[in-house]
């Protein structure tokens, strides 16, 4: 057991150092690469964009030019072989070659979409995960696509900078050039000032932005950094350094990533890992060329180089956004009879049709026991009277055995029922059930693979099939868990994910504001409130759902900010005794503020009340506040288990940051839900501190007893309960860089966003039984990476330099670790090599901190270490790497550099040092040669003149001293 628990340690520190723990489900549109070529390259353009047919014909030229950059780049190892652009419903056909299937925007790798704000036009990638996993997407707005005269001047040929961002999007590697302020320059292991750059041969000059342009960083052998605004700027003409396109890609001469491998290429593109860049941090000093060599795409039998392929053009498929295709697939087997079921899911179903699939969706119907039956073929909901007639051939009664094979063979009919496709469908399976009856899920599932027909699963209680994921993950669908207990809203809010999950680029789809269940007593009241903030209020509707079990409906009155009274009364109080539910729409715009909602129990039992809320955004044309969330793995077959869990919390491309976000987690029977916040602090899970993520490692797994595998369900809420969320766009993507640095993002002024209430389904993962579950007595889990370790200062009076990084945990990011493990080295390469050996710092060699006594995970820690030698000049290098008590390392962090060097010369991108101190010293000679002359002259006088004028003349003289000292000071007087 300690042998395994240690191997499985040592696993998890390396592999925290090269990538992050789990590979992300991620369920963008799959991209597959077959002999060298990339085939089903998927590119959308908004439904915002205006119809413009350049718009296509440009982005045909990007890729076009990219794909014979991507063959330059790889060594000839890959191209763009086919791409598909999507345009929106709202566009003519003219362009249109197809019908679009699978293809949506919200899945797309590539958008065309308004510009973000603080972005602008700058072309960048949503990149959450870590290194060595896939980004989200590429963004493109209009003017970049179809403006090549502003595109080229400012980023250099778009099909280099679409290389740049598929780096990116595709193998997981970040930027290599410097961010944030600090990161411009950086220490050799000489002591010298260099630019931050990839590789280093990249010749330029440094410029202070701050300074009319005139040159900085002029005594770089001194070891005085350069002042705030020194930028280093690329020679556009006079470069011959062939790398790297994650650094400067508008260089004509650029065409590779830089690399470690000297057999690939010249010197000239060779990695610096000396460069303080998000590359370098969060991929351990790992060259571009080795994290993309991780990759599937490079397989490890290969070398990747091959013979130039002749002919990189891609071949382009036009289509045309559809209508969503669902068809409902309902399990009415014998044992749907207990606890209800079939109720709970005809109750879930009916608001499903009636209120929350978009207007224009094509909805069929299927339900199975021992066989499968049609009900409904595909149906477009354009009216309430066409949802009604769907809700009424819902299921009334259940019995028999489970045959889910045979409902997703019927579900493929309808799909394809009148000579019509089945891919791009989507199955929204609803069963408790194990299969009993043949075909099996196993025999069926490649037919559904090949017919490229997505099947989200929603299992009803722990009996459900543990198939169920299995088949959400391979057809690219979404799993979830309902675990039937007194708190779980998992039911309705599976429904609803599963529609806002494909539509969230769509503002006419509601946002949840609260999903929840309270238990009211008999004859007793239960007040509440849900806030609606401003960039929501339209269609706002409150779904009040009563005991299954209890025949008296509850009273609900809402009362709105003004004081406006809605109730039983009201015209939109609506009453459905079938399926024990409430609904009250909110007409227009509903007022910002707090909604009061008072639930009345007239039953003289207790009753188990279901609370669901949503709105839309507040115009028809402007994005509201979204939360959404998802989870790094759907199915969980290792031991030790984790998970991450995501929450993304958007209003449009723009983050929220500080809002409260948390995460509940429901727990096989008989274990209780837990909560777990989750941070945006760019600790542990959390890649890059406030870039809207929120995430979080799930640890607390139960050893609970279940058919064959144990089911987790996850629900998110997000709210500003402390007050402190702010709206802000900042540089929290992957960009390629321009010529300009004024074009770089920074952070916007943050915007109070004010009180809301959202919350998202999170879906379910499932452990497989054969996963060893750790006791409390096992300690399998390391602390999280520090990704963050910087050197801000250094006092050359005290001979110290100061360490900040943020707190990791016990268990990644979770706890409070035993202590740290603080290194240094005078060699770069040593302590990244051989972390081991370097000089290990004790608490004796501390000014400020203790490193047996660490703050919690995610507080700021700060170190102030007393240098081991007077004097100027040694570059220090300092790593960390914190330790739980059953002595468990974290993998060892990014490095730290910094050289003392005394402060009071500093080099603000004016005159260099050695000019400063020469033109001291020249008027210092000046004020001694006049103080002489005028002394000679006053005892010249003196001697000549009486008494009397010999008193005037030494009034004279004392009075002169001061006139001296205050023309010293006077900047007019020479």
């Amino acid at each position: 057991m300690g042998n395994t628990k240690y191997s499985l340690v040592t696993i998890f520190t390396v592999f925290l150092c090269l990538y992050s723990v789990s590979v992300v489900d991620c369920n963008r549109n799959p991209v597959r690469l077959i002999n060298h070529g990339y085939g089903d390259v998927l590119i959308a353009i908004h439904e915002s964009i205006p119809e413009d047919p350049l718009i296509v014909d440009r982005l045909k030229d990007i890729f076009t030019s990219a794909s014979a950059h991507l063959h330059t780049a790889t060594h000839q190892w890959t191209y763009f072989q086919n791409v598909t652009i999507l345009i929106p419903k709202t566009w003519s056909d003219n362009l249109t070659e197809a019908a679009a299937t699978t293809e949506r925007f919200d899945i797309a790798n590539f958008v065309v979409d308004q510009p973000n704000p603080e972005y602008g036009d700058n072309p960048y990638t949503r990149q959450t995960r870590g290194c060595g996993e896939p980004g989200d997407f590429v963004h493109y707005t209009e003017r970049w696509v179809k403006d090549e005269e502003y595109s080229w001047y400012y980023w250099g040929d778009p099909g280099k900078v679409t290389v740049h961002e598929w780096a990116h999007l595709r193998w997981g590697v970040f930027d290599e050039y410097p961010e944030d302020d600090d990161q411009h320059f950086y220490y050799d292991q000489n002591g010298r000032v260099e630019p931050t750059r990839c590789s280093e041969s990249v010749v330029g000059e440094t410029r202070d932005i701050h300074n009319n342009y005139v040159r900085c960083n002029t005594d770089p052998d001194s070891g005085v950094m350069p002042g705030p605004g020194c930028r280093f700027f690329p020679d556009l003409t006079g470069n011959n350094a062939p790398a790297s396109l994650m650094y400067a890609n508008y260089l004509d001469s650029v065409i590779h990533f830089c690399h470690s491998d000297e057999e690939i290429s010249t010197g000239q593109a060779r990695h610096n890992r000396l460069a303080r860049n998000k590359h370098n941090k969060q991929c351990c000093y790992q060259s571009i060329w080795d994290v993309m060599l991780k990759h599937d795409d490079f397989p490890d039998e290969e070398t990747p180089f091959r013979e130039p392929f002749n002919n990189t053009t891609p071949s382009f498929l036009v289509v045309q956004e559809v209508d969503l295709r669902i068809v409902l697939i309902l399990d009415i087997s014998g044992s749907m009879n207990t606890n209800n079921r079939l109720e709970a899911m005809v109750q879930a179903s009916t608001k499903y049709i009636g209120y929350t699939v978009p207007n224009n969706t094509w909805i069929g119907i299927v339900d199975f026991s021992r066989s499968a039956n049609i009900r409904s073929y595909l149906v477009q909901v354009d009216s309430m009277d066409t949802r009604k007639e769907l809700i009424n051939l819902l299921p009334r009664s259940a019995g028999g055995g489970t045959c889910i094979g045979c409902a997703l063979q019927e579900g493929i009919k309808v799909l394809e029922h009148g000579g019509n496709t089945a891919a791009g469908g989507i199955l929204f399976l609803i069963t408790d059930g194990e299969e009993n009856q043949s075909p099996y899920i196993r025999d069926v599932i490649d037919e559904l693979v090949e017919k490229e027909v997505v099947v989200d699963t929603l299992a009803l209680s722990d009996e459900a099939d543990d198939g169920l994921a299995d088949l959400s993950d391979q057809t690219g669908g979404n799993s979830y868990w309902y675990s039937e207990s007194p708190d779980s809203t998992a039911l309705h809010d599976a429904c609803t994910d599963t529609i806002l999950s494909r539509t969230g680029a769509n503002i006419n789809t509601p946002v949840q504001l609260a999903s929840y269940k309270t238990t009211i007593s008999s004859g007793g009241d239960y007040d509440n409130h849900v806030i609606i903030d401003s960039s929501i209020g339209r269609h706002t509707v409150f779904f009040i759902f009563w005991d299954l079990n209890r025949d008296q409906p509850v009273d609900v009155t809402i009362t709105s900010p003004n004081g406006t009274i809605i109730n039983e009364n009201s015209d939109s109080y609506l009453v459905d005794t079938r399926t024990h539910s409430i609904v009250i729409i909110i007409e227009g715009i509903a007022e910002p503020g707090h909604w009061l909602y008072d639930i009345r129990n007239t039953d003289s039992r207790d009753q188990v009340v279901e609370i669901s809320i949503e709105s839309k955004s507040a115009s028809s044309t402007s994005d509201p506040l979204r939360l959404s969330s998802s989870s790094s793995s759907s199915l969980i077959t290792e031991s030790p288990p984790m998970v991450i869990i995501y929450a993304d919390l958007f209003q449009g491309y723009q983050q929220v940051n500080n809002a409260k976000v948390t995460a509940i987690v429901e727990r096989p029977s008989p274990y209780d839900a837990v909560e777990l916040p989750l941070l945006d602090n760019g600790v542990g899970a959390d890649i890059t501190k406030d870039d809207g993520t929120y995430s979080a490692y799930f640890l607390d797994f139960v050893d609970a007893t279940c058919q064959s595998s144990c089911r987790y369900g996850i629900q998110v809420t997000a709210n500003d309960e402390d007050g402190t969320a702010v709206v802000i766009g900042a540089a929290a993507n992957s960009a390629a860089m321009p010529t300009d640095y004024s074009l770089i993002p920074e952070k916007g002024d943050p915007e109070p966003v004010g009180d809301f209430d959202r919350v998202a389904s999170g879906g379910s993962f499932q452990v497989d039984n054969d996963v060893e579950i750790p006791s409390e007595d096992d300690d399998f889990y390391p602390p999280s990476r520090i990704s963050d370790l910087e050197s801000p200062s250094s006092d050359y009076d005290e001979q110290t330099i100061t360490l900040e990084w943020t707190a990791v945990g016990d268990d990644f990011d979770q706890g409070t670790a035993d202590h740290y493990d603080l290194r240094y080295s005078t060699s770069f390469e040593d302590i990244l090599s051989d972390f081991e050996n370097a000089v290990q710092v004790t608490n004796e060699d501390l000014v400020l901190g203790n490193l047996t006594s660490p703050l919690p995970a995610g507080s700021s820690e700060e170190y102030v270490v007393l240098t081991p030698t007077s004097g100027t000049g040694m570059t220090y290098y300092f790593a960390v790497r914190a330790v739980d008590a059953a002595g468990n390392e974290g993998a060892v962090s990014n490095i730290a550099q910094n050289t003392v060097v005394p402060t009071p010369i500093t080099d603000d991108g004016g005159l260099a040092g050695w000019e400063i101190f020469l033109i001291c010293l020249v008027v210092v000679a000046v004020i001694a040669i006049i103080f002489a002359v005028s002394v000679l002259i006053v005892l010249t006088r003196r001697s000549k003149k009486t008494e009397k004028a010999d008193k005037s003349a030494e009034t004279h003289v004392q009075a002169q001293p001061n006139q001296t000292a205050h023309a010293h000071h006077n900047p007019g007087y020479f």
